[in-house]
């Protein structure tokens, strides 16, 4: 088998008349690199196994959040958003099993949809097993917890590491991040980095930052301090879930925290519907992120939405079955009817946030 290594040291020839699978789920943008300077081209002589299988399944091994971020429906207090439990290892196993019968080319799941992963007790081991079956971990968190735990985390070395952040310093932090202290997520940005270098680790670590009306002058700060840290660096516009875009749309009052998220943001919530409505037709931009399996073995409709469900147990339907039930779903049409779908990901509004940091901040989005 060529691994890697063998190939990236230049210790591995290949013929000619070679075609090339990467199921790489780290290095794949070095190995690619090599291929086209030794004169291969992708699509003709080597494909990545993402084209074979663009799914990304979520599986939310936790269903706890110890923060209440005031644009996401965890803040609502009108209408509680209990904590859930966490998936058992043993159910996990099962699970990533299941979806490989079913999902033979899966090279990457996402441990979350509605909790921060790095609250489960067990996620080293998670990982682990995600490890032995050849199975990328993507991991999105807010990264307060106690700094202790992350050393048997990062030592499993997840696959991808996106730290979500709303502001450098409290004052604008812990306004939309609720319930987080920015002296927490500090340090243990810096700590994540110490042991990036001390196991020799090469999780792909990212600084996701939510630009707001009053946190955009803060985009030099976060891009210092990554690149300090060794981390990338994203910006996206901030946004009020796709819960209360929906509420907007059919005329329910948004709770206080949502208010107030809604006004923070950069483009107005009726602007974005308004160009989202003129995507109606095109497809859902959740589509690759299926199946959304809970922490209870139930199957969400739609990671963007947590309260409706479309199998009580991930076990007892098939992946084809689940794909079926979700596009005939009521939920799904009631979702399109609104252009919910085209919320998040428009590409006018990427440009717009893209420009405006070059403008404000003279940085990129992407480094």
């Amino acid at each position: 088998m060529l691994t890697p290594d063998l190939f990236l040291n230049g210790d591995e020839e290949l013929p000619e008349s070679s075609f090339i699978i990467l199921t790489l789920s780290k290095g794949i943008s070095e190995v690619t690199r090599r291929l086209t300077n030794e004169g291969f081209t992708e699509g003709k002589n080597f494909i990545r196994r993402t084209e074979l299988s663009p799914v990304i399944p979520a599986i939310e091994i936790s269903g706890v959040c110890n923060l209440r971020c005031i644009a996401c429906p965890r803040s609502d207090t009108r209408h509680p958003f209990e904590n859930g439990g966490f998936m058992s290892v043993e159910d996990y196993e099962k699970v990533l099993s299941k979806l490989l019968q079913e999902l033979p080319m899966l090279h990457l799941v996402s441990l979350f949809i509605w909790g921060d992963p790095l609250l489960h007790p067990k996620l080293p081991e998670i990982l682990k097993i995600n490890s032995r079956l050849g199975v990328g971990s993507d991991i999105s968190t807010n990264l307060n917890i106690k700094t202790e735990k992350l050393e048997e985390i990062m030592k499993a070395n997840p696959t991808y590491l996106r730290l979500s952040c709303s502001g450098f310093g409290s004052k604008n932090y812990e306004v939309t991040h609720a319930g987080a202290k920015w002296d927490l997520f500090y340090k243990n940005c810096f700590e994540v980095s110490r042991l990036m270098k001390k196991y020799d680790l090469d999780t792909g670590v990212e600084l996701y930052f939510h630009v707001n009306k009053a946190n955009i002058l803060e985009y030099k700060d976060i891009v210092n301090m990554a690149r300090q840290l060794g981390f990338r660096t994203a910006a996206v516009l901030s946004m009020c879930f796709p819960q209360y875009a929906m509420n907007f749309a059919e005329n329910i009052p948004l709770p206080e925290s949502a208010q107030k998220a809604k006004d923070l943001m950069l483009v107005s919530m009726e602007e974005v519907l308004e160009a989202a409505k003129g995507e109606n037709e095109k497809p859902c931009t959740a589509t690759n992120g299926f199946p959304n399996i809970n922490w209870d073995l139930s199957v969400l409709t739609c990671c963007n939405f947590n309260q409706d469900r479309i199998a009580a147990n991930f076990f007892d339907i098939g992946t084809d079955e689940l794909i079926k039930l979700k596009n005939s779903s009521e939920f799904c049409k009631k979702c399109i009817s609104h252009s919910i779908h085209r919320y998040y990901g428009l590409r006018k509004y990427d440009n717009f946030v893209k420009d405006l940091l070059m403008e404000k901040c003279g940085l990129p989005a992407y480094i």
